[in-house]
């Protein structure tokens, strides 16, 4: 009877594990730049922004950059990203009600 207990305090804790770490994004970290390669051929020094469910490039200037595939990044606006923003954090939402 207490290996039955046990077992089910540790299979309650694992589930409570996992779902407490699936709610956390975790931010990338902040200083490692990078050169890009744009689409029109242009290079620019930017530095990786976001958390595991959107990320982005931003430049000194605050421009920031999306892959476009095939390591070529494309310059977005503001508005355009924060659309990316609400997209992203919708799909966040409904992975989280599964």
């Amino acid at each position: 009877m207490k290996k039955k207990t046990i077992w089910k305090a540790n299979v309650i804790l694992g589930m409570f594990i996992f779902f407490a770490t699936t709610m956390m994004a975790v931010p990338v970290k902040r200083g490692i730049w990078r050169d890009l390669t744009l689409t029109n051929g242009k290079e620019v020094k930017a530095q990786l922004v976001g958390d595991e469910w959107f990320h982005y490039y931003a430049d000194v200037d605050g421009n920031a950059y999306v892959e476009k595939g095939q390591g070529k990044y494309k310059k977005v606006r503001k508005g355009k990203l924060e659309r990316m923003r609400k997209k992203s954090q919708k799909r966040r939402n409904t992975m989280m009600r599964r």
